[in-house]
């Protein structure tokens, strides 16, 4: 084949990649396969959502063979929160706290995820350094 000339139909059918391995999960009625494919991309981009913030940082891991993000505030470390993405019954993707199971916001709200998670984590280390007081 020359340099200008197109690949056939045949030949680039010949060179897909195969799709991502799919995870089953099972509820009332009929199995539904769910692409890890769709997680990822929820989880990238919610880690793009953190990028302009200052004083954050985020990584990705794989906990029970399902990827997750972890938002980790520099200022303190311990501090974390890890990101799970779940694929509710509905039909919807929902962000949630890995360690609480709490649901944060659909998957489809990723600017509006980042910053309860941002202003969570924030009001979470004032309380924890006394600054927050609570009245009687």
């Amino acid at each position: 084949m020359g340099m200008h000339e197109r690949p056939s139909r045949a030949s680039v059918e010949e060179r897909r990649l195969p799709s991502p391995p799919r995870e089953v999960e099972q509820g009332r009625g009929p199995v539904t396969a769910i692409p890890q494919g769709e997680r990822l991309t929820f989880l990238v981009r919610l880690a793009e959502a953190f990028a302009p913030m200052t004083g954050l940082l985020t990584r990705f891991s794989v906990i029970g063979g399902l990827l997750v993000l972890t938002v980790t505030r520099l200022d303190a470390p311990r501090q974390t929160v890890t990101i799970g993405c779940h694929y509710s019954q509905d039909g919807a993707w929902w962000l949630y706290n890995i360690l609480t199971s709490e649901l944060i916001r659909p998957a489809n709200d990723l600017s509006a995820a980042a910053h309860q998670i941002r202003n969570d984590m924030e009001r979470e280390k004032r309380h924890d350094s006394g600054e927050l007081r609570l009245s009687s």
